[in-house]
C-alpha cells in the first residue's frame, strides 16, 4: 500500500512570529479577557497557521494566541499547513468559521473580498463606482451595513441591477439615512426589476421617508421581513410604486402585477 502524508506538521514556535492576516474579523478584546480570565491549558487546542513566505500566519485560533501574549506565554503548539496561497487562506478562513455565531456577513465579505470571490469583488466595485463602501456603520448613508441585501440584489437580479439600484438610491436620496437599509435595497431592486428607472427619481425625491417606511410595516404586519424573501422585495416594491403614483393620472400610472 502506497503511503500518502498529510501537509501539516505540529511544531512549538514563537508567539511573536505569528501573524494575522487582513481576513480575519477584529480581535474582540472582551472575548480575550475571558479566555484569559478561564484559562485551562488543557482545553487550549491547537491554533492553525500557513507557513507562506516564511512567516507564520494565524488560520484560527487569533483570539486564543492574544490571550496567551496576555499571560505572558512565548511558545505555543501550532499545526502547521504548507502550500497555502494568500487566497486558499482566505478561503480556508471562512469556509472552517462559516457556521460559527461569531462569523459575521461582514466577515464573510471582507474574507470573500481578500480571496477574490467573484461576488464579493464584483459588489465591491459597484458600490464604489457609486459612490458607497461596505462597512459595519448602520447610520451613514454612504456606508451600506445591509451585505445580505447586496448579495441578494446580485444573486436574485444580477449585478446589472445593483449598480442601477445604487445609482438610483443616491440620485434620488443622497444624503438621507435609512435609505441604504436592506428594506429600501432590494425593494427598489425589484422596482427596478419590473419598471426600470422610469421617472423614478423625480418623482420619489420629496416624497415622505417615514410615511413610506410606514406604509411597509402596514404592509408586512402579518408576513415576513426577511431579506431572501421574495414577500418582502415585492411588498416594499408595491409600497414605493403606490407612492410613485401620487398625483399620476390613469394612463401613467404604474402597475404591479405579482
Amino acid at each position: 500500500m502506497k503511503e500518502k502524508y498529510t501537509n501539516q506538521v505540529v511544531r512549538m514556535i514563537p508567539i511573536e512570529e505569528l501573524q494575522v492576516g487582513g481576513y480575519q474579523r477584529p480581535t474582540n478584546q472582551a472575548q480575550v479577557d475571558r479566555i484569559a480570565a478561564a484559562f485551562d491549558e488543557a482545553k487550549l487546542g491547537i491554533p492553525i497557521v500557513s507557513l507562506r513566505g516564511g512567516k507564520y500566519r494565524l488560520l484560527d485560533g487569533a483570539h486564543r494566541i492574544a490571550a496567551l501574549r496576555k499571560l505572558g506565554y512565548t511558545h505555543t503548539l501550532v499545526i502547521v499547513l504548507e502550500g497555502l496561497t494568500y487566497q486558499d487562506e482566505c478561503d480556508y478562513f471562512r469556509t472552517q468559521d462559516r457556521d460559527s455565531s461569531d462569523l459575521t456577513k461582514y466577515n464573510l465579505f471582507i474574507s470573500g473580498l481578500e480571496a477574490q470571490d467573484p461576488l464579493y469583488v464584483n459588489i465591491d466595485r459597484i458600490c464604489r463606482v457609486n459612490g458607497f463602501s461596505v462597512g459595519l456603520a448602520t447610520h451613514d448613508f454612504n456606508t451600506i451595513s445591509a451585505i445580505h441585501a447586496l448579495t441578494t440584489i446580485c444573486i436574485v437580479y444580477g449585478y446589472d441591477t445593483l449598480d442601477t439600484t445604487l445609482a438610483l438610491i443616491r440620485r434620488t436620496w443622497d444624503g438621507v439615512t435609512n435609505t441604504t437599509r436592506r428594506e429600501f435595497l432590494v425593494g427598489v431592486a425589484e422596482f427596478v426589476h419590473r419598471f426600470g428607472i422610469v421617472k423614478f427619481a423625480g418623482r420619489m425625491k420629496y416624497r415622505s421617508i417615514a410615511a413610506i417606511w410606514q406604509d411597509y410595516l402596514a404592509e408586512t404586519s402579518h408576513s415576513t421581513r426577511q431579506t431572501y424573501s421574495p414577500a418582502m422585495r415585492k411588498a416594499f416594491c408595491r409600497v414605493l410604486v403606490r407612492h410613485y403614483n401620487k398625483g399620476l393620472g390613469s394612463k401613467n400610472r404604474l402597475a404591479m402585477e405579482d
